[in-house]
């Protein structure tokens, strides 16, 4: 049978006609004859033809078959061989089980409820042939349709809830694929139906397949669950653990909150009303990097009832400055001021900066490894071209650099521009000395930079006094980001970006000559909050859930682990302690039966109707057809121009 994907393009044969018209039109043209004299001409009129005739048969013949090819291979016809028979009455049964094994089935006897419904219905019900497959964030199981049923009872019995959030989209689209086209077919689906697991994009089901749903029941009980813990560094020796909780029951309840780690344990106890979440704040004494875990009493759904994470000190910044000492000695008072700012400490910091000075000399990929954040106060002129490449290659890993100019400003400026680190255009110097009469101010901030919240209302007052007495003008470049401007406009501090790396070029230096910024208060939070806008904390510790582990996802359960200097904490996605379900009358059925299943790969999509057969694609034989009919037409045409164009070539005078 023939079968048309595009049939809209069929309504194109229309178009047959015009090869037919074309070879209608007289091709003939006069040929123009020079003579001596008017004289030899005499006038003759036109033959005239009752009829034309349609010259040229073979051509017209080839080019109509190349447009017909044309159109055919663009509406995509098939051809589908029928799928066989089935002799009436001996339509064979199949029955595939889709059981949820996400994280959610391990509240109550939920799990051994859902082995239970399965049982029973393979033994009440007529299923013919039955297949499993069991999922929980992608398909862990499956059977393939069978009549030995101790081989699906045997795989449930050896599985486990897993400890991940569940999808159920890619097993409903394995369970389809596992029927048989000419089965008579049945899908039971066994779940819990989470809304947070069900509201999400499902393929749909074949309208022919059969949809049941078995719904294991709840354990009774109130459930408490752990949903986060965030922890605060408090100074050095002190960090403070943030326990949040959520009530899913319907009275309220006084949960007991327990913290322990090795060496180190603490408890309380906090007060949730029904349905709502609480906060429970613990401080605690700690030197070095902990892995702990906070638990509350057993109910009903247990794997919310622990979370585990890290309490470390402030994570350390190792920031590196490279100054150019004997070419310009006066670059030591901006790296003074620098260090100061940075290594002062108090009890609400997030991180603890080490700051180390080096010789410019020892600029060097090897010895940037090391390093976090790199400073350089006026060396950029002073740069080879090597050491440039270096620092590229730094901060392609997604490091920082603070660039400052000095008193060689142009060469500093002329060398990112050439090695492209900057897009923006170097135009000169503004102003001269702090003699100046009337300085230039800071007057705006862009509101997406972390320095817009540190310097927002009454605490940006004293950085928009701050008096600049001379600093480089540059032509900004959308490419760049100005993330300070001065009162006229002109950038202060730009934020430049090179491969995953940042680069914060300021337009003048952080030296009395320049600014008296560094006698202001607003200079700390100022370079403290620029290190860390660049500096990113998440590397040094990740809160991911089970689902997301990127290593040994086989393996993957709730822990906290260190590796390479990374510390992860790995916890039960809280979407599974949700106990709201979806309507399996109703809104599901609807979802699943109205939508087409797709089997697609990335080059597109095809319908999967489940009982046509074997379909073979014709489009690529209408293209060679229609290559060979363009060769064969260029062939002929070739061979009948010369014959035709020798007949007006003029006589031999001779």
């Amino acid at each position: 049978m023939l079968s048309f994907g595009n049939s809209l393009f069929l309504a194109a044969l229309a178009g047959l006609a015009i090869p037919i018209l074309l070879h209608l039109i007289n091709r003939e043209l006069a040929v123009n004859l020079k003579f001596p004299s008017i004289r030899f001409i005499n006038r003759a009129e036109l033959p005239r033809r009752e009829k034309r005739k349609l010259r040229d048969i073979l051509l017209l013949v080839l080019r109509l078959l190349l447009f017909s090819a044309v159109v055919f291979a663009f509406s995509k016809p098939a051809w589908v061989q029928p799928a066989a028979e089935v002799a009436a009455g001996s339509t064979q049964k199949q029955t595939l089980y889709l059981v949820d094994a996400s994280s959610s089935l391990a509240r109550g006897n939920s799990w051994n409820q859902a082995r239970q419904l399965v049982s029973n219905d393979l033994r009440n019900a007529d299923a013919g042939q039955a297949g499993l497959v069991v999922y929980a964030d992608r398909v862990i199981a499956q059977v393939q349709p069978t009549a030995n049923f101790d081989s699906l009872e045997d795989t449930l019995a050896d599985l486990e809830p897993a400890y991940t959030a569940g999808n159920p989209g890619p097993a409903i689209d394995t369970a389809v694929r596992l029927f048989q086209p000419e089965a008579e077919k049945r899908l039971v689906i066994v779940s819990d139906f989470q809304e947070t697991d069900w509201q999400r994009d499902l393929p749909g089901v074949p309208e022919e397949v059969e949809l049941t749903f078995l719904h294991p029941e709840e354990g009774s009980g109130n459930n408490v669950g752990i949903v986060n813990v965030n922890t605060v560094p408090l100074g050095r020796d002190q960090a403070r653990v943030l326990v949040t909780l959520r009530n899913y029951g319907t009275e309220t309840v006084t949960v007991p909150v327990s913290l322990n780690g090795e060496g180190l344990s603490d408890s309380s106890e906090v007060e949730i009303p029904a349905g709502k979440q609480a906060n429970l704040s613990f401080t605690l004494e700690v030197e070095n990097a902990l892995s702990m875990t906070a638990n509350i009493p057993a109910d009903v759904y247990n794997r919310d009832n622990a979370w585990h994470f890290w309490i470390a000190p402030p994570p350390v910044v190792r920031v590196y400055a490279f100054l150019p000492n004997l070419d310009e000695p006066q670059a030591a008072n901006a790296f003074y001021f620098l260090q100061t700012a940075l290594e002062v400490e108090s009890e609400n910091d997030w991180v603890r900066f080490e700051v180390t000075a080096l010789d410019r000399g020892f600029f060097e990929a090897s010895l940037l490894k090391e390093a976090d954040v790199v400073i350089l106060p006026a060396s950029g002129a002073y740069f080879r071209d090597d050491n440039w490449e270096d620092l590229k290659e730094f901060l392609n890993l997604g490091r920082t650099a603070i660039l400052l100019p000095g008193e060689s400003f142009p060469r500093h400026f002329r060398a990112l521009e050439t090695h492209e680190i900057m897009q923006s255009r170097f135009l000169g110097l503004a102003g001269n000395t702090n003699e100046r009469q009337k300085p230039y101010h800071l007057h705006s901030i862009n509101p997406s930079s972390r320095l817009a919240r540190t310097f927002a209302d009454a605490a940006g007052k004293d950085l928009l006094l701050v008096n600049v007495y001379r600093y480089v003008r540059l032509q900004p470049d959308p490419a760049d980001t100005v993330i300070m401007s001065f009162d006229n406009g002109e950038p202060a501090l730009l934020r430049l970006s090179v491969g995953s790396g940042t680069v914060f070029a300021s337009t003048f230096a952080f030296d009395p000559s320049w600014t008296d910024l560094p006698l202001r208060n607003s200079f700390l939070p100022l370079i403290r909050e620029l290190v860390q806008e660049g500096f990113n904390t998440d590397r040094l510790r990740r809160k991911i859930f089970v689902e997301d582990v990127p290593f040994a996802r086989e393996a993957a359960v709730p822990a906290t682990l260190e590796q390479e200097g990374q510390f992860w904490e790995i916890n039960i996605n809280p979407s599974e302690s949700v106990t709201a379900t979806v309507d399996v009358e109703q809104w599901l059925p609807a979802l699943l039966s109205n939508k087409p299943l797709y089997a697609g790969t990335n080059a597109g999509a095809q319908v999967f109707t489940g009982s046509e057969g074997t379909r073979t694609e014709l489009w690529p034989w209408l293209l060679m057809v229609a290559l060979h009919c363009i060769m064969l037409e260029s062939l002929i045409t070739g061979m009948s121009d010369p014959v035709q164009h020798s007949s007006f070539k003029k006589p031999n005078p001779a």
